[in-house]
Order: structure tokens, then sequence, then C-alpha cells
């Protein structure tokens, strides 16, 4: 076999009515060259007697009798890619056309400064029908593209949009950016598209890639109260980074509208300006955003440089601070909050039977 021009990897686990369907998708594929990575990751049904069933030189099988988590497999198989690109698959999922990797390939060839492209989702059900009736997140993936900084504001704003199983990307990227982080289980995709548009361009494309198989109450994706906490944690752990190597350009460029000292002088505005972005708001993680605004002004007060330019430049001294450690309400027990607004109705209460009396 010529050496590979793209390694395809696919971590696996408790998918054996499915997975046999995903690897054939992907031997499928025509005009590229290409190795297929398989690891299980512990499955407790018959994943890897399905995926050791089918015979192909192309395929590289490796058998884990512990679940380790899909990042961690993930990156394993990363380490063992060959190949000038990535391609990833999951292992209940499958892609559409025998062509996608030779779309996707001359896509990054026509333009070599994209570090990964993507593209859409076809949504399908349990035994792989096309769902037809509208989902909440049908159009999220439906993305125009946008330079470096315009992304890293999207991502800032409104959260993930890429969806991860039609990546193509460039193995330098991993090399040059890490790998995916595993204590994350709902968001470590969406922490490698934040590290990654600091770096390189992305790409979007409008054509539908992979067959997206949403099984509701066991895909990881699902909406369940654990996995909702788990998410605006996994967010808060993203976002308390969100800001670390970005330099001056690519904060104008996509938060200019936003940033107080436009044209950002020195370092100590660069920092001041990233930290002050964490108050404006945001509809889904404001109150977080605003903890870890604390947290940078906190820091940034206690050095000197800083401090004369918060004062001076912005209006930010000791009083602002503690001003805003009064207003931002995440750490108060819920007990204390519950108490304290029963007072408060106790209190209106008795003001209005005092009224009354009078």
């Amino acid at each position: 076999m010529k050496s590979a021009t793209v390694s395809v990897i696919m971590a696996a686990y408790n998918h054996a009515g499915f997975v046999k369907q995903a690897i054939e998708s992907v031997l499928q594929q025509r005009d590229v060259e290409f190795e297929f990575l398989i690891a299980d990751d512990g499955s407790s049904d018959r994943t890897k007697e399905v995926i050791a069933s089918v015979n192909d030189p192309r395929i590289k099988f490796f058998q884990n009798d512990v679940n380790r988590g899909a990042c961690f497999v993930t990156n394993d198989l990363i380490e063992k890619a060959s190949g000038e690109f990535i391609a990833l698959i999951n292992s209940d999922d499958s892609w559409i056309d025998e062509y996608k990797l030779a779309y996707q390939i001359d896509l990054m060839r026509e333009n070599p400064s994209l570090g990964a492209c993507f593209g859409l989702a076809r949504f399908v059900d349990k035994e792989g029908g096309h769902i037809k009736t509208k989902l909440p997140f049908e159009k999220v993936f439906h993305q125009e593209n946008r330079p470096r900084g315009k992304w890293l504001r999207h991502f800032f704003d409104h959260g993930n949009c890429i969806c991860h199983p039609t990546m193509l990307i460039r193995r330098e990227c991993y090399k040059n950016l890490g790998t995916y982080n595993n204590r994350l289980r709902q968001l470590p995709d969406f922490d490698m598209w934040v590290r990654l548009v600091k770096h390189y361009e992305i790409s979007i494309s409008h054509k539908e890639l992979v067959n997206f198989r949403i099984m509701p109450g066991e895909n990881a994706s699902c909406e369940t109260p654990t996995n909702s906490i788990r998410t605006i944690n996994e967010h808060y752990l993203i976002a308390e980074k969100f800001f670390d190597n970005v330099n001056r350009e690519l904060l104008i460029d996509g938060f200019y509208d936003q940033l107080i000292v436009k044209d950002i002088p020195s370092n100590e505005h660069l920092n001041i300006e990233k930290a002050l972005l964490y108050f404006l708001g945001n509809q889904w993680l404001d109150k977080p955003y605003k903890m870890i605004g604390l947290l940078k002004l906190n820091s940034l007060l206690n050095d000197n440089s800083h401090r004369e330019i918060l004062s001076k430049s912005y209006g930010v001294d000791d009083k602002w601070f503690q001003n805003e450690m009064g207003k931002i309400d995440v750490l108060r027990p819920k007990i204390f909050a519950t108490a304290s607004y029963s007072r408060n109705i106790l209190y209106v209460a008795w003001q209005r039977l005092l009224s009354i009396v009078n």
C-alpha cells in the first residue's frame, strides 16, 4: 500500500449494532490513499468482534480491555497516525458518500492556509432513517465562513457550532496545538476549535458529509440534567483560558466594537481588554464569564503597571472591584439565597399589614 494521505481514526465503544456501517462507509472512499486506525475502548458488547470480523489491509485495529475515555483513545490513535491529514468518524455514525475524503482533500490543497475543514450533518435515527422533523439544534452547524478573529468572537458569544465527525485536519495542527483534553466529556472538540482558530484558518462547507445518529438518552451529547451541568462547567474551564495566546491583531479583528481602548497600545492594555470582555454579558454564560473576569482583574490589580492603567484609562480601581463583587451572585449557597428571598417576602407582607392597620 502507498503511504497514506489520510489517517482515518475511530474510537469505538458499545456500538456493535452500528460500527460495521461506520467502517464500511470509510472503506468505500475513492480516489484517496488512507489508513484506518480503529481502537475499541473496552466495550462490554460485541463491538470488538464486529470490528475484528472486517478484513481489510488498510485497517489497524487496537483492542483495549479498560474503558479510558473517547479522548484518551482518540489521542492515542493520533499519535499512531502517519497521514498528512487526519479524519475522524464516530462508531455510531457513517459518511454519506464515497468521495467525502477526496472532496475535502481537494479543498485543503486549494487553500493551504486552512488548518481544517468541516461540513454539515444529516441527522438520522437509531435505525438509520433520516429525521425529517425539526430538531432544536438542526441549524447550529450552518455557518458562514469568517476570518479567525470573527470565529473566535462567535465561539465566545455562542459556543460550539462545528460538526466534529465531518472534520479533515492537518496532522501538524495536533503536533503544534496538542490533542484533546480527556477531562472534558461534552466539549473537548470545542476546546480544540478555540485553540485551532488562534493559529489556523478553518472552513465549513455547506455539503452534508456525515449521517449523524441521534439516540435520545444514549448519545454523549443528549440533553440530560447531568450533561447540562457538565456542559456549563466545561464552558467555564474553556473560558478561563479562552484568550490565552490571542495577540493584539486577532483581538482587534474579532472584538473591535467591544474594546474600550481601540488601538491597544501596550501588552498591559491587551491583558486588561481581555479581562473586561468577560463583563459584557452573555445569554448562556453571563455569571461564569463574570466570575472569570473577577479572577482576571484581581490578578491585574495586584500588578502596579496594570493597576495604574486600569485606574487612569478604564476607571477600574479597588472600589469598582468591590462594587462588582457585590453584584455577581455565583458562589452563594442556594439555602442562603432562599432564606434571603423568604425574609424579603415576609418584610413586604409585614409592611402591607402595617399600612392596613394604620
